[in-house]
């Protein structure tokens, strides 16, 4: 991994008919950083963040599905919620699991709900009481530094939409943020200002936030803001909050996916069972993704015969950026294309590249982020292929 710098960035345009692309090598993350300037229009990163800001809290209703992830090493949790809105002051927070809390607020009263222990509590609504969309309402505060980072393709609501992924620091963040963060990455929709991930990084973990919008300014029923105590439920001054816990991704059944490749043919992660498969992901903006791709390229010929399959899943670009990529460095192993958000969700893919070996059993046997020496993947590889 790279050492992270502090580079300011000229102003941008989102005028996509006259963006000017300049590739200039940054470390981050294993990322290169891409700047987005043209003569007229510009925008910089903290008036994206203003606008941003601004849409948010002018959203009357909403409801969307939130995923939180959360990772560490090769440990990972998840949280999937449902969350909705109605200004002023109404909201819902509902985690999936039957387990989990429920937070709702009907525009003069809270109340958190512990469905594991059947407890909850009551306080009245005021100025700090955080919404669902709270962080979003203020994306542009507390900002001590906000710089471009790239521009990428997003699957947003079933079609790909072009999103500006936007690094921010702050000097003071917000309450339930990440523990010791450090920053946060947003891809923010170019057109309209709506945020459909947000990545913040520690120096240990890492929080991913997936949003998946369901209702923008759309009728959501006022009767989901209103709480009846469950039957044999019992108040108390506080609910008290489960802690999270950590599984670790080794070991278990990798997440199936089809996606296709730059010619248009499906690929089927399940339909490789009995071969030992690499699942990369990267792109070609990435440093160390490039770096990697050779040694790749000559694991896959050293052991295609021995059952390996090579598959590199690209994020954030087109079938043709791709294949002139794949073109230019001889690359023969598969490339596959739309893996953000979905399937590296599946993966709880916080960097680039990340690489999986998976094993004939279809189980995870080996996990890197950032382009590790080739040696352990290759030890990895070898274990898979003699069982």
């Amino acid at each position: 991994m790279n050492s992270k710098s502090t580079t300011k960035i000229s102003p941008p345009s989102f005028s996509l008919s006259l963006l000017l692309v300049l590739f200039i090598k940054f470390a981050f993350l294993g990322c290169v950083i891409v700047l987005f300037a043209d003569c007229a229009g510009a925008q910089t990163p903290l008036q994206v963040l203003q606008q941003t800001a601004a849409v948010y809290r002018n959203l009357s209703s909403y409801e969307f599905q939130v995923t939180v992830q959360t990772k560490r090493g090769s440990d990972v949790t998840e949280q999937r919620l449902t969350e909705m809105g109605l200004n002023p002051g109404k909201f819902r927070i509902e985690d999936e699991d039957s387990r989990g809390g429920l937070r709702i607020a009907d525009g003069q009263n809270q109340w958190i709900f512990n469905r594991s222990t059947n407890e909850y509590s009551k306080a009245p609504l005021n100025a700090d009481t955080p919404t669902p969309i709270s962080d979003l309402e203020n994306i542009d505060q507390h900002v001590s530094q906000a710089q471009f980072v790239r521009e990428e393709l997003f699957v947003a609501e079933g079609r790909p939409v072009r999103v500006v992924v936007v690094e921010v620091v702050r000097d003071r963040w917000p309450n339930g943020t990440l523990q010791g963060a450090k920053f946060v990455m947003y891809r923010i929709d170019e057109k309209n200002f709506r945020v459909y991930k947000a990545n913040t990084y520690s120096s240990g973990d890492t929080q991913i936030v997936l949003y998946s919008i369901l209702k923008w300014n759309q009728p959501v029923p006022d009767t989901s803001f209103a709480f009846v105590p469950p039957p044999n439920s019992h108040s108390v001054f506080s609910v008290h909050e489960q802690a999270e816990s950590f599984r670790s991704l080794i070991g278990t059944q990798a997440p199936d996916f089809t996606l296709q490749d730059t010619d248009g043919r499906s690929v089927n992660l399940r339909s490789l069972l009995g071969k030992v498969v690499i699942v990369d992901f990267w792109a070609t903006w990435c440093p160390p993704c490039r770096a990697q791709m050779p040694e790749l390229q000559r694991i896959s010929q050293e052991s295609e015969k021995q059952g390996l399959v090579v598959l590199g899943l690209d994020v954030g670009e087109t079938a043709n950026e791709v294949s002139q990529f794949a073109r230019k460095g001889s690359y023969t192993f598969t490339m596959l294309l739309g893996a953000e958000p979905e399937t590296s969700a599946e993966y709880y893919v916080e960097a680039y590249p990340t690489t999986f070996v998976v094993d004939r059993q279809g189980h995870i046997t080996f996990s890197s982020t950032g382009g590790e020496p080739p040696d352990r993947l290759r030890s990895a590889v070898a274990a898979a292929l003699r069982q």
